[in-house]
């Protein structure tokens, strides 16, 4: 099968501590994409470590990301509607099995020509019981689509997920 495989490219000067926080991350990912099994979330088939860094193999999806569409310009409201419910039923899985996204933004969310919508990159995604790899006072995420609980530092919830799909 054609699979798509994630590399974490580090930027250059980190510590090794950093590094290690962020290879932890990587695995989270895909630990918690693995453990969802959603036409609406992409398929993690497995992580595997080479050099001592992880990969991530994937679902191949070949999509544009919503990002790209609206770069585009205004998407009908009806389209809009099936985007936000199909990323809603992937969000409401992940939720389900006690994974919060943590990073839901029109990048993250690839749709296919035949109109698929996939969430992808749980890379700041947080699993119950998970702890947390970020340092206190820092705030993950994208600034657009972070929730006022999380911009105050606060512990995110299933409804920080749906205030940054709103957004």
């Amino acid at each position: 099968r054609d699979v798509a495989i994630k590399e974490v490219v580090l930027p250059p000067g980190l510590t090794a501590a950093e590094r290690d926080v962020l290879y932890e991350r990587t695995i989270r990912e895909a630990r918690a994409s693995a453990r969802l099994n959603h036409p609406c979330v992409v398929t993690v088939h497995d992580v595997v470590q080479e050099s001592g860094r992880p990969w991530i193999v994937m679902e191949l999806v070949r999509a544009r990301s919503l990002q790209d569409l609206i770069d585009q310009g205004p998407l009908p409201p009806h389209r809009v509607a099936e985007i936000g419910l199909q990323t809603l039923s992937a969000l409401r899985a992940a939720h389900e099995k006690g994974i919060l996204h943590r990073d839901v933004k029109p990048s993250n969310v690839l749709i296919t020509d035949s109109g698929r919508v996939v969430l992808t990159d749980f890379g700041i995604a947080q699993a119950e019981g998970d702890s947390a790899l970020t340092q206190t006072g820092l705030v993950m995420g994208s600034p657009a689509y972070i929730p006022p609980e999380r911009a105050r530092g606060e512990r995110a919830v299933p409804a920080s997920d749906l205030w940054s799909l709103g957004a």
